[in-house]
């Protein structure tokens, strides 16, 4: 027979009698609530273990030697000094078998502070009631809830992934909440959520991390902008209306991101969904969504003459759409007001149009960011810019980046991603200028110097951290490190890629334009690739093993899959079988050795998911054999075999890499620098963002049987870390974050979202906002080389709409202008049509619209000659099924080849533009 919880806590009472169990003031023994959906273990100062039960692993959500519930607060009577509420007497009380209270107080005190926390549901409501004990008033000016949890750490996988977490947050008001995921992004997910009458203002992570209901004295000690009211309350006299003040959280475990959403919805906050995403380029509008209980009384814009706001429907109970366009470049607050004085803020970032930003910074690059004096050893580099003081660094300028530091100026992810990000950006749109200048860097710098040449011994090799002119001399790298200085220094696995990169664009610049490259010809940049990215599986292995080049995914080294593809196309088959063998080990490895490849130097690494996700896709569209000892593995001496391999495996790894992909992204929180962010921490945005978020865009568009989340959350990381440029017109002083044309182009490395906080490199401190250096930033615009596309949805949320384009309908016909900064790329996601093409050279014309009938079965567009020459350019087209496509180039037929699901269209190019038509069979 089920007993009532006043008979189980009569039973409760009869047993501590029973066993001697006290549950006095002092007791350090333990209660425990345990229910079908959680455990939660209470100490003698609050919550020192909370699991779920549907959790295999049991992993602890509370740090350590710490406890959740907990509150930290800070008063003052009159003008009197800031004091921390005394803590020194706390008694715990247990109120029934589901209820736990703890009381801060003891006589001669002037606060007292009451904690419960009672089960009801599947969760625990936490309440916290501060009450004053004094017969004067006074202020509490910071009132604040630390939080701990177990973070990744260490080099053991399982712990790693199974037993840490990984902290989001979305800190806008009485709607806010915070949930945490462990880095597998396998459920089950904890979320923390403020009720009615509670709201979070403010955040910090100085001395552990604490989310604060109110901050005026945090924030006051501080430099740097915040955008939030930071408030104090004002407690009145000792049994006085307005002496205590009581709020509340709810913690509760769920088992999806859907469950996630309605716990938001059902606790009374809101299911925020944003489209294209809370970074929105100017020209283009954004629609979001509101799923609530909350009765929303208005929306109010921060700067009203510039917004337009619109509400569009209440599509169904409890869920409303509504339309934004912002004319003001930079930040833009939207206020959600509701039921009569609550209120949550929307934080949105408004940039120039994408095809701006793009040029913009490849023009930044080559005219701001390179050394030119033959002088110097240096001659050629592409160095950092300072834009907190208008300058290029360099290694003879250093801002305090000396001796090892010194990557920071001239190599590593951070000196040889800015020329591949250039070349990549002149495939599409070549300029002379920008061209030169890559070749300049290649001809003064890289060959001969970064890069060992073919008269070297270990040709190709590229030499690592600080920078090559050191690692080339003995004298000079034994001023940094003491170790290794008996091995040639080019066994940076990282490095690699980089070059790889920037050669296979240059050989794509000098076929498409063959007048516009003076260093090398096609050919000869293909060499340059291959063999950098056969040096690239051959030397850091061989050298340092260290370096496990088959383990880690590295920046950029998808590119090896089209350059694969062009050594064939070259008659190469030997080298790209060569290359093909290395890259599939490496697929091997990722999708059967190694249950959680998401790691390198880092326990996890948020840019292992651009490469994870190419070896996925590889291994599910590419057939591969099996083998016998495919590779031994020195460090733990051992070979890998493989003697069972299904493309189907790759395509349960591509499931799991997604699903750990998730956990280091903002998915829920409605803000700019957390919505499709590489989130972590409270508002990771960084260049990293659009790397992993391609492969959640393409998984959308190719993959997903539920396609349109998919695509919502990749397109907003395609563009969250565009707000991390510094551009503008002069009506906005070129720069929203570091204001004046001198920085114009200029890019942040990545964001930091406290008032001001500590970054680790070398443990400065800055404001909020972007750092002031760009650093690996240009990683991030590399990767729109594979990212960047136009995309027309039918949501079942916000019906049509074009992600990265402007949508006009009528009777007829879709009318899609083309926005995403490439114009190259457009698909089609609706109902049961999957449709992408994309041009391998040339594009869309400018603001010329894509027509698609509504039927979904002919689209015609313009294609534009970028090369101003008579030459062919293909077309590949994807759809799924036995469907076929028929194509007219200006009213003519045009043969179509087909490879499976690909079929691909060799269009002649002769004039300025070309009308194409596509039909669908």
């Amino acid at each position: 027979m089920k007993k009532s919880a006043d008979q189980r806590f009569v039973l409760f009472l009869i047993s501590c009698a029973f066993f001697g169990l006290s549950l006095s003031a002092q007791s350090t023994e333990i209660e425990t609530i345990s229910t079908d959906d959680f455990e939660v273990e209470f100490n003698n100062r609050g919550i020192s273990s909370f699991w779920s039960k549907s959790d295999e692993h049991k992993a602890n959500i509370v740090g350590r030697r710490g406890v959740w519930g907990d509150a930290d607060i800070k008063y003052r009577v009159a003008d009197g000094d800031w004091l921390n509420i005394y803590k020194g007497a706390s008694s715990r009380e247990v109120i029934s078998p589901e209820k736990v209270k703890y009381t801060d107080y003891k006589e001669g005190v002037v606060l007292k502070m009451e904690r419960t926390f009672e089960r009801v549901g599947n969760g625990i409501d936490w309440t916290i009631k501060l009450e004053s004990m004094f017969d004067y008033p006074m202020t509490i000016g910071d009132f604040s809830i630390p939080i701990p949890w177990p973070r990744p750490s260490g080099e053991e996988p399982n712990y790693i992934f199974e037993e840490t977490f990984i902290k989001h947050q979305y800190i806008g008001g009485n709607s806010s909440f915070i949930y945490f995921s462990r880095p597998s992004g396998e459920p089950p997910f904890l979320v923390l959520m403020t009720k009615p009458g509670t709201k979070l203002e403010y955040f910090d992570s100085a001395s552990g991390y604490s989310a604060h209901i109110h901050s005026q004295w945090a924030a006051a000690q501080e430099e740097g902008s915040w955008r939030m009211e930071n408030t104090a309350v004002e407690l009145a006299p000792k049994g006085k209306t307005g002496s205590s003040v009581e709020y509340g959280f709810r913690m509760q475990w769920v088992n999806s991101y859907d469950e996630l959403r309605d716990a938001l919805y059902q606790n009374n906050l809101f299911d925020v969904r944003v489209v294209p995403g809370m970074t929105v380029p100017q020209g283009l509008s954004a629609k979001f969504s509101l799923r609530t209980k909350n009765k929303i009384d208005s929306i109010s814009a921060e700067f009203p003459e510039q917004t337009k706001i619109n509400f569009i429907k209440e599509k169904e109970k409890d869920l409303y759409i509504y339309e934004v366009q912002f004319e003001r470049l930079g930040e833009n607050k939207l206020t959600i007001h509701y039921n009569g004085d609550e209120k949550s803020i929307l934080e949105f970032f408004s940039t120039e149009p994408v095809e701006t930003l793009i040029k913009k910074r490849s023009t930044f690059l080559t005219q701001s960011q390179q050394h030119k004096d033959p002088s110097k050893w240096y001659n050629g580099l592409y160095s950092v810019w300072d834009m907190s003081e208008g300058v290029l660094r360099g290694p003879d300028n250093t801002d305090g980046f000396d001796h090892w530091w010194g990557y920071v100026l001239a190599s590593d992810d951070i000196g040889l991603v800015k020329a591949p990000y250039i070349a990549s950006k002149n495939v599409h749109f070549p300029d002379d200028d920008e061209i030169a200048s890559v070749e300049y860097h290649i001809e003064n710098y890289v060959w001969g110097g970064l890069q060992r040449t073919t008269e070297e011994t270990n040709p190709y090799g590229v030499h690592g951290v600080p920078n090559w002119h050191e690692a080339r001399d003995p004298l000079l790298r034994a001023r940094s490190r003491d170790y290794n200085l008996d091995k040639m220094k080019i066994w940076r696995s990282y490095d690699y890629p980089h070059i790889a990169k920037m050669y296979y664009h240059m050989f794509q610049i000098a076929e498409y334009y063959p007048d516009k490259v003076h260093y090398l010809d096609a050919k000869g940049y293909l060499e340059r690739a291959f063999q950098t990215a056969k040096a690239y599986f051959t030397y850091p292995y061989q050298i340092l093993p260290w370096y496990d080049t088959y383990k880690w995914g590295c920046y950029n080294e998808l590119i090896i899959i089209p350059l694969i593809k062009d050594l064939e196309r070259y008659g190469r088959k030997s080298d790209a079988d060569w290359l093909r063998k290395e890259w599939e080990k490496k697929v091997k490895y990722f999708v059967y050795d190694d249950k959680y490849p998401f790691r390198s130097e880092y326990s996890i690494d948020r840019t292992a998911f651009e490469s994870s996700y190419a070896f996925a896709k590889y291994g599910t569209l590419n057939k591969m054999q099996p083998d016998e000892k495919l590779w031994y593995d020195v460090n733990l001496e051992k070979w890998y075999s493989h003697p069972n391999v299904d493309q189907e495996d790759s395509r349960d790894f591509m499931n799991r890499q997604n699903t750990a992909g998730l956990a280091v992204r903002g998915w829920v929180n409605p803000t700019y620098y957390s919505l499709g962010s590489d989130d972590s921490e409270g508002g990771g945005l960084s260049y990293m963002a659009r790397m992993g978020g391609w492969s959640i865009l393409d998984y959308g568009l190719h993959f997903a049987d539920k396609p349109f989340d998919w695509i919502q959350l990749g397109y907003a990381s395609y563009l969250s870390s565009y707000a991390l440029m510094n551009t503008g017109t002069e009506e906005s002083n070129y720069g929203y974050w570091f204001p004046g044309k001198e920085n114009d182009g200029a890019l942040g490395w990545a964001f930091n979202s406290q008032k001001h906080g500590r970054i680790w490199l070398q443990g400065r401190e800055i404001e909020r906002g972007p750092w002031n250096y760009d650093g690996e930033a240009d990683l991030g615009m590399g990767a729109i080389e594979h990212t960047a596309t136009t995309v027309l949805v039918n949501d079942p949320i916000f019906e049509w709409f074009a992600y990265g384009g402007n949508l006009e309908e009528n009777n007829d016909d879709f009318s899609i202008v083309p926005k995403d900064g490439l114009r190259t790329r457009f698909a089609i996601v609706a109902n049961d049509t999957r449709f992408q093409m994309e041009l391998e050279r040339d594009g869309f014309a400018k603001d010329v619209p894509i027509s698609v009938s509504k039927s979904l079965n002919e689209v015609r567009f313009v294609l534009e000659n970028r090369a101003d020459k008579r030459h062919r350019t293909k077309l590949n087209l994807e759809t799924y099924g036995n469907q076929t496509f028929e194509c007219f180039v200006d009213g003519k037929s045009v043969k179509i080849k087909k490879e499976g699901n690909m079929q691909t269209v060799e269009i002649p190019v002769s004039g300025k533009t070309h009308n194409i038509t596509l039909t669908l069979n």
